[in-house]
C-alpha cells in the first residue's frame, strides 16, 4: 500500500510557471492579499530545486545594475504588461500547451536540464484540468470548485484534497503548501499585474519572434534573477515564453514556451477525475493544505 501522497513539493521553482494564466478578475484575491503576488517571480528564480545550499545563497544578494540601462521599469515595458493583462482578464476559458525545460544543479556544481509538456485548461471561475509528462514523471491536477485531485502516474495513485470555491484561492493555497502546480504562478502574477513588483530593471529589447508569431521580447532583472517575457503583438497580446535565469555559480535556467487556444473543446467530463484502471486512493499527506491557508 502506497503511504500517503505528498506531491512534487518544489516550492523554490513553483513560482514560474503558472501565474500568467489563472488571475482572472472574476476568481481573484483581494488584493489585500500580497503574500503569493510578492513572492512568485521571486520564489520561481531559485530554478536549481535540488541544490537548496545554492539557492539560498542568492537570497541575500543585492540587486546587480546594468549599464547603460536606467534603473526602474520603462514606460514601454510597463505599456506591453498593461495591455497583455488588460486583454488576458477578458479571458472566460482557455487551454495552454507548454513545452518547458528546467536546470537541476546538483551540490557538486553538475548542472542537467529536465524537460516536460504541460497542458492547461480553465474555465472561470472555478474549473481547472493540468496534466503534465516529462523526465521528472506524470501528473495530472483537478479541480471542480470543491475538490482537487492529485494523481501521480509512476505510482498509479491519487489524493482528494478540499479545495476553495475559486480558482483564484486554490492558487494561494497551492503556492502557501508548496504544490508544484504547473503553469500555476506566473500566470498568476500576469493577471494580477504584478510581475514586475520585484522588478529593478526592465526594457523592452526588441521584436522577437516565437513559433511564428511576432512578439515584442521584453527582459528584467531582480534581485537574484534576470527574467524574459515575449508577449505577442496584435489584438491577442498573450504570453508565449518566458526564460528566468537564476544568478549564481552555475546560472540554471527555467524556459517555457506556451501556445493558447482561447476556445477550447470542453465536454462534461473535462473536470471530472476518473481513475485509471487499478489506481490506489491514498490519503493526501496535508489534508488541509488548500483551505486552511486561503481566506
Amino acid at each position: 500500500m502506497n503511504a500517503p501522497i505528498a506531491f512534487p513539493l518544489r516550492p523554490r521553482l513553483l513560482a514560474v510557471t503558472v501565474a500568467l494564466c489563472l488571475m482572472l478578475p472574476a476568481c481573484a484575491p483581494d488584493k489585500s492579499e500580497p503574500a503569493a503576488a510578492a513572492a512568485t517571480v521571486a520564489s520561481a528564480a531559485t530554478v536549481a530545486d535540488a541544490a537548496p545550499a545554492a539557492a539560498a545563497s542568492t537570497d541575500s544578494a543585492a540587486p546587480a545594475e546594468i549599464t547603460g540601462v536606467p534603473k526602474g521599469v520603462t514606460p514601454e515595458a510597463k505599456a506591453v504588461l498593461d495591455r497583455m493583462s488588460a486583454y488576458m482578464g477578458t479571458l472566460k476559458e482557455f487551454s495552454i500547451a507548454s513545452r518547458t525545460s528546467r536546470d537541476e544543479v546538483f551540490d557538486s556544481g553538475y548542472k542537467i536540464q529536465r524537460n516536460e509538456q504541460q497542458t492547461l485548461l480553465v474555465q472561470r471561475p472555478n474549473h481547472l484540468r493540468s496534466t503534465t509528462s516529462g523526465d521528472l514523471g506524470d501528473r495530472t491536477f483537478v479541480y471542480d470548485g470543491k475538490n482537487m485531485v492529485l494523481y501521480a502516474g509512476e505510482k498509479n495513485a491519487y489524493a482528494t484534497v478540499a479545495a476553495p470555491d475559486t480558482i483564484g484561492k486554490l492558487v494561494l493555497g497551492v503556492l502557501a503548501a508548496g504544490i508544484d502546480l504547473p503553469m500555476v504562478d506566473v500566470l498568476y502574477q500576469a493577471f494580477d499585474q504584478t510581475l514586475t513588483a520585484e522588478a529593478t530593471h526592465g526594457i523592452v529589447v526588441g521584436d522577437g519572434v516565437v513559433d511564428g508569431v511576432l512578439c515584442d521580447h521584453l527582459a528584467f532583472r531582480q534581485t537574484n534573477a534576470d527574467w524574459q517575457l515575449w508577449v505577442a503583438k496584435g489584438d491577442q497580446p498573450l504570453p508565449r515564453k518566458i526564460l528566468i535565469t537564476t544568478r549564481d555559480t552555475s546560472d540554471p535556467q527555467f524556459e517555457s514556451t506556451l501556445s493558447w487556444n482561447l476556445h477550447p473543446a470542453i465536454n462534461a467530463g473535462a473536470f471530472v477525475f476518473v481513475p485509471p484502471k487499478g489506481a490506489e486512493s491514498i490519503p493526501f499527506a496535508q489534508p488541509d493544505a488548500l483551505v486552511s491557508t486561503t481566506p
